[in-house]
């Protein structure tokens, strides 16, 4: 039953990987995410990239860059927040 088990997880490994060594560890990055790069590439660099910041509004904005999948400085300030008390809201 084991050997199934993890014969099963292996086989998603490989699946999900695109047919990568299923035993590279670099794979197991804590932020490697299939779908991550394309997004961050249609963003970034395909040739419609300037009407995507007109369509969604941020065309003008001086941040550098204007996409960016994830930003420590946001982290950094909602990292007070996890420990608030929400449980009235929920009530």
């Amino acid at each position: 039953m084991k050997g199934d088990t993890c014969s099963s997880i292996m086989g998603y490994i490989t699946g999900v990987s695109g047919d990568a060594y299923p035993y590279d560890a670099r794979i197991f990055g804590y932020d490697w995410d299939p779908i991550e790069q394309p997004t961050i590439d249609y963003f970034t660099i395909s040739g419609q990239v300037q009407n995507i910041y007109e369509l969604i509004h941020v065309a003008d904005s001086t941040k550098v860059p204007v996409f960016e999948m994830g930003s420590a400085a946001v982290a950094e300030a909602f990292a007070g927040d996890q420990l608030l008390d929400y449980q009235w809201y929920i009530q």
